[in-house]
Parts: C-alpha cells; structure tokens; sequence
C-alpha cells in the first residue's frame, strides 16, 4: 500500500523532473528552507510529511495543483491521455455556460475534479476527446466503473495519469485496439477515484 507519504515524496521529485531541477533550487524558488525537501526526500525515517503550505508553493512553482503528476513524455510516457480542466478566465457565454457546468457539478462535495480526456482509449464506452470528466476521489471503485488511477515509476520519479474501465483486479482500455490490463496493485497502480459525471463540450 502507498502511504501518503510516499505519494507525496513522488510528486515532489515528478515536480523536480519536470522542471529540471535540484532539491537546493526548488526551495530557493519556494522561498523555503532548503532542508524542508532535502531531509524527507533523503532520510527515509523522516516521520513527517509536508504541509499543506509546502505543497501549495510546490505547486505554484510549477503550475500544478498539490498531487497533481505534471505530464510525462519519454520514458515510457506519451501525451497525456486526459489533462486537468482549466477554467476560462474569459466572460463569452459559451465559456461561462461550460464553467458554471463544470462547477455545479464539482460544487458541495471535497475530493471531485474535472479533467479533460484528450484520448479515445474510452470510446466504446462513449467517452470522447473533449470530453470533461468529473472525478470523485472519494468513492469506491466498483466492478466496470471508469476510473482515474496513476501508474507510478518510483525510481525515475514519473507517474501518468490514465482513466480506464476497472475489471477487478485489472484496468482496461475500452477502444476497440489491443491493450494489455494493468493489474491494481495499490503500489505501482493506485486508483485515485471514480467518473461520475460527464460534459460534453457543444462543438
């Protein structure tokens, strides 16, 4: 099982991946003391985790919510298959109508996403590039529900984000094309939360 620690430390050195940089020059950047990321990413029996205010300056360095992965390319790793959804900062009514949508279906419950698929790994089961996805972290995987999960590759630091069908223990594309299942092991491949809700974008 990962501890939220480990899911933290992970992040933090996908962070540092994707900008290229060292422990030392991320605090710099943070305003931080540099000791606040070397010492729980070098000592093992460090027993503390980061805080919430670490993370989000962590964050804001590279564009990205706390535990959000940055995408990947390389390694493995393609484009992303879905990416999180940004809210537009401009006032036209198609823009507004989508964001209100995307809100109310986020609003009065913690733990819920959106993200846009930007793949068809899901199609058959009729989700769409441009589809926008409503994650909730906090319900419980069921046989057949569509999940988001990350695969992890602790000794490189990476970790992608997928969306699949979840066929207990297994995930699986649903796109018509041969994809081998990735087992669940909740080391290597965590599954973050379940789609339940949907918006489709009017073309």
């Amino acid at each position: 099982m990962v501890t939220p620690k480990e899911q933290q430390l992970a992040w933090v050195r996908a962070v540092m991946a994707h900008l290229g940089i060292s422990p030392n020059e991320l605090a710099t950047r943070a305003k931080m003391a540099p000791s606040t990321i070397q010492k729980p990413l070098n000592d093992p029996a460090w027993p503390h985790m980061l805080s919430g205010r670490t993370m989000a300056k962590i964050g804001e360095i590279a564009g990205l919510q706390p535990m959000e992965f940055p995408p990947r390319s390389g390694g493995g790793f393609g484009e992303p298959e879905a990416t999180p959804y940004v809210f537009n900062k401009e006032t036209d009514a198609i823009g507004s109508n989508l964001d209100r949508a995307v809100r109310e279906l986020c609003r009065g419950r913690n733990g819920r996403d959106p993200w846009v698929m930007r793949s068809r790994v899901l199609e058959m089961s009729g989700i769409l590039p441009g589809d926008i996805l409503i994650v909730d972290m906090n319900l419980q995987p069921r046989p057949k529900d569509i999940v988001c999960a990350q695969l992890y590759q602790w000794q490189l630091g990476k970790a992608e984000t997928v969306f699949r069908v979840y066929e207990p223990p297994y995930l699986l594309t649903n796109s018509g094309t041969t994809s081998k299942p990735v087992p669940v092991d909740d080391q290597d491949v965590v599954i973050k939360g379940v789609i339940d809700g949907l918006v489709r974008p009017r073309q």
